[in-house]
């Protein structure tokens, strides 16, 4: 079944544990995202969000709990076959190549779908010229709902911030995937491209069908584009819901909005 059909949550954490030495990371962290959701993700710094994505992504598997994902059992999943299962993510910082121009960039996402050996080279051709023609549609499909045309062929490295973290949105959801984990999408942006930003996702969620786990600092943003979301503090979970209400809770206004995130 294709996951875009399948029923019950796109991905499932129950009860994580990810200890670096004596160092607890994450302790019974539990969350559902729901097909079609954007689900929001905050807390201040070192409270563990990344060491969640890392789990879900298979980087740092969790050493308690399990991970699933349509309903599948992927706790400890290798990296790459995470991202075959249809995970596709963004970074914090700035994953781009440099020296290499904004559509090579965006194209680098297909690699999942590319089928490489030594016979479809030589035979090029006959084989995979096809091939390579679709991934560069594929290409070109994204660059243009992206509103990227301008600066397709430019170098990656010297194009404005904004247009970088479109590009990295671009090159994950070229890979088609059905979730999509943005760790700090808008991070650098102005007022305009936050919002260009906020509006690329919410298309993204609207028209290519993805559920999306957002990782963000600004507030307004995740009260204006998730439907739930849960806060981290020290590895915790001490709040979870609908935005509203969880911004409301007097241990997420202590934890969080009272000034534990203003370093950034």
């Amino acid at each position: 079944m294709d996951p875009i059909d399948a029923v019950g949550p796109v991905l499932e954490c129950r009860s994580l544990e990810r200890r670096f030495g004596g160092l607890v990371a994450l302790t019974g962290v539990s969350l559902g995202v729901e097909r079609g959701q954007i689900f929001g993700l905050v807390g201040p710094n070192g409270s563990g969000k990344t060491t969640l994505i890392n789990a879900i992504t298979g980087f740092f598997p969790p050493q308690i709990g399990n991970i699933l994902l349509h309903g599948r059992d992927i706790t400890g999943m290798a990296p790459h076959k995470v991202a075959a299962q249809g995970v596709a993510r963004t970074f914090q910082n700035l994953a781009l190549f440099n020296g290499m121009s904004v559509l090579d960039n965006i194209l680098l996402g297909r690699h999942i779908h590319m089928k490489p050996s030594v016979a479809r080279t030589a035979l090029y051709w006959w084989l995979s010229r096809k091939d390579e023609m679709a991934h560069r549609l594929k290409a070109e499909e994204i660059i243009n709902f992206l509103q990227l045309q301008s600066v397709r062929d430019e170098m990656v490295d010297g194009i404005p911030i904004g247009l970088k973290k479109r590009v990295e949105l671009a090159r994950a959801l070229v890979a088609e995937p059905s979730f999509l984990i943005l760790d700090e999408p808008m991070a650098g942006m102005n007022q305009e491209e936050k919002e260009y930003m906020a509006r690329f996702i919410l298309d993204a969620r609207d028209e290519r069908k993805v559920t999306v786990l957002l990782i963000e600092h600004h507030m307004d943003v995740i009260t204006g584009i998730c439907d739930r979301m849960m806060v981290l503090s020290y590895g915790e979970t001490i709040g979870s819901g609908i935005p509203a209400e969880v911004m409301a809770d007097e241990r997420v206004i202590k934890a969080y909005l009272g000034g534990a995130h203003a370093a950034g």
